[in-house]
């Protein structure tokens, strides 16, 4: 029986709450779902941005063994619609005023208004510990769906059993404490912030919550709210480091932070970006790898940060060619997984299901090698191209430029002449930084991988997972070309 007792607290703008208030809060707002019919078997979709009351909700739905879809707070109304009939939902659960005719929509702020307003319509609740026994006993007990942006959305499903366990190993992996202040600077609503959010309440520690998109309140979390865990995707610490370079007194601060961990996942680590943080804080950005369908995969740790760390108990990794075969130690080639962790499957989908899972090994799509069980991953395997008669992959032309201290991102055209035409952006504000990159690349890429377009670009642009939006790069990438044709 899964129990726990926690002297954990929320430092958060609605305040600080205590373990106490969380309790009765969730104690509060299951009653009220349950009041509107919510049946246990059913399940209800969360949406809704970082907040006290996401965590509220979420615990609330786990705690009546709902099925819980969790989907980004950014998703469009159509989006929201599809995956409602999908999921074959009973409700939503939100923050914002959807118009959906034919869906049940929960505000959340309504619940908080009823509670205040009719008290003993309520009833006051009896405040136990939060059991999430029965939730976890449920095989689609959490149902993510990834950010669409190469297709549609799919529907990941995964059983309260396996995705708790996955979240134990991580924390006894981290090394996460009592007494630590953990800080997300990630949406609650990925694999990534609900991992935390459980990693948070099973450690019984602190649990400072900030808004992401505005990075200058996170400055302000980290020296006021004594944060000693930060986890960001890479572009948040790109963006940190550029508001920290023209704020010196800011960034002492920040260096005599308590932070004793930095933590990095979402999509891969560039080299450059670990240099140049390494370089300014003095500490590793301890990198990590997971995915929605097999959760936690490899963690960096203080004792091990190296890559992106070890794999966690009951992960086996394997690297692989294009022909299935594995690679030797340190060879670059695919990532597949079995993990413990596994997801059920892709919700109504088990074509797609059986296409990504062989032998109970899953395939990431993800490149990367092993050294000396310490796993490196570049990035997505994406497509390789026909250049010039060379096989191509546009995710190593990245990698190479990062080794010498660039971030880019390789864009491939379809062209005539070459069979394919390569346009690398690097991020800068000034275009004075190619001619010297373009030297420097000489070192590091034949040829026949040399971008045909080197183009600056102040801030590459982002999907809502925070990853760079690779769709909106290849828009600009297409318009460069056919300007420099015309």
């Amino acid at each position: 029986m899964l129990v726990t007792h926690t002297d954990c607290r929320i430092i958060s703008p609605e305040g600080m709450m205590t373990k106490e208030r969380l309790e009765r809060d969730v104690a509060i707002f299951s009653r009220m779902l349950a009041l509107r019919g919510i049946p246990e078997d059913g399940r209800v979709i969360l949406k809704a941005s970082n907040s006290y009351w996401f965590v509220v909700s979420l615990f609330s739905l786990c705690n009546i063994a709902v099925s819980v879809t969790v989907v980004d707070e950014q998703t469009v109304l159509d989006e929201v619609a599809q995956i409602y009939d999908e999921a074959g939902a009973c409700c939503i659960l939100t923050d914002c005023d959807l118009e959906l005719p034919h869906a049940l929509v929960i505000l959340i702020q309504d619940l908080i208004q009823e509670e205040a307003a009719h008290p003993h319509w309520v009833g006051e609740p009896a405040i136990e510990a939060l059991d999430f026994t029965k939730w976890c006993e449920r095989t689609d007990a959490l149902i993510l769906y990834s950010s669409g942006t190469t297709g549609k959305p799919k529907g990941i499903v995964k059983a309260g059993a396996t995705f708790m366990e996955n979240i134990k190993h991580s924390i006894h992996t981290m090394n996460y404490l009592p007494s630590d202040h953990m800080l997300p600077i990630v949406p609650f609503s990925h694999f990534y912030g609900i991992s935390l959010i459980f990693s948070w309440w099973l450690t019984s520690c602190s649990l400072i919550i900030c808004n992401p998109k505005n990075l200058w309140s996170v400055f302000a979390s980290i020296t006021k709210d004594q944060a000693t865990i930060v986890d960001a995707n890479p572009s948040a610490f790109y963006t940190l480091l550029r508001m920290l370079s023209r704020k010196p007194k800011q960034l002492e601060m920040i260096r005599s932070s308590p932070v004793r961990m930095w933590c990095v996942g979402g999509s891969p680590l560039t080299q450059d970006l670990e240099e140049k943080f390494n370089n300014i804080f003095r500490q590793p950005l301890l990198n990590g790898y997971g995915l929605s369908e097999l959760g936690n995969v490899a963690l960096g740790t203080l004792e091990c940060p190296k890559g992106c760390g070890r794999p966690l108990p009951n992960v086996d990794l394997k690297i692989r060619d294009a022909a299935g075969n594995q690679q030797a130690e340190g060879n670059v080639g695919e990532v597949w997984i079995r993990s413990a962790g596994c997801m059920e499957g892709y919700l109504n989908r088990p074509d797609l299901t059986q296409s990504v899972l062989q032998d109970g090994w899953f395939k990431t799509g993800d490149l990367g090698y092993l050294d000396e069980e310490i796993l490196y991953v570049i990035g997505r395997s994406g497509k390789t191209v026909n250049r010039m008669g060379y096989m191509v992959s546009p995710v190593y032309i990245e990698d190479r430029i990062g080794s010498i201290g660039y971030r880019s991102c390789v864009i491939a055209l379809e062209d005539e002449a070459k069979g394919t035409l390569l346009v690398a952006f690097i991020e800068s504000e000034s275009a004075q930084v190619l001619p010297v990159l373009r030297k420097e690349m000489n070192r590091v890429l034949p040829s026949y991988m040399f971008p045909d377009l080197l183009l600056p670009l102040a801030r590459f642009p982002l999907n809502r997972n925070g990853k760079v939006d690779r769709l909106e790069m290849e828009r600009i990438a297409l318009q460069k070309a056919a300007s420099r044709k015309g």
